[in-house]
């Protein structure tokens, strides 16, 4: 029988060329169609345009993202270090409080660190003030040259973890 299949294709030529492509195109379609339950069905991400506007708070040191992933939902959250030229934690939290307040963010739930601030302009959009180590239970890692950049900065007692997020409303 296989030699039959042989001929088959060698008299058809140019038809069985066509033939076997097809063949390919349809496993790699269902190779590609099995594979992809593993990927996400819906990216949350925060608008551009709101974390332009909480950088606008200070000087961005350093930068990152984590990305959890929750039933097919992955949720980027965005987080950054800033230096508000503030000399300890405290007086940075209270610097960064007051300039989204400024921006028309508004404290929700406890006044104490780590803060939690929404604004009206930006429905669904969470942004968290803490302590640089608060960086561990987000998921995230900074950069090995960053990590060991801010390690070395002697201004870091001042500096603040700010993580946007969104819900995607």
């Amino acid at each position: 029988m296989d030699d039959t299949i042989r001929v088959c294709f060698a008299v058809e030529g140019g038809a069985a060329s066509m033939v076997r492509r097809l063949l390919v195109m349809l496993c790699m379609l269902a190779a590609i169609s099995g594979c992809t339950s593993w990927l996400p069905e819906t990216v949350i991400k925060v608008d551009p345009v709101a974390i332009n506007e909480v950088r606008s708070i200070g000087r961005v040191v350093t930068r990152t993202t984590a990305d959890p992933e929750y039933k097919r939902t992955v949720q980027v959250i965005e987080i950054l270090v800033f230096d508000v030229n503030a000399s300890d934690f405290t007086e940075a939290l209270g610097v960064a409080r007051g300039r989204l307040e400024q921006r028309g963010w508004s404290v929700v739930g406890s006044a104490d660190a780590p803060i939690e601030m929404e604004s009206n302009r930006w429905k669904g959009t969470t942004v968290r003030l803490g302590k640089l180590e608060d960086i561990d239970p987000l998921g995230a890692r900074l950069e090995p040259e960053a990590e060991k950049a801010l390690q070395a900065d002697p201004a870091k007692s001042g500096y603040i973890l700010v993580s946007l997020s969104s819900v995607g409303e």
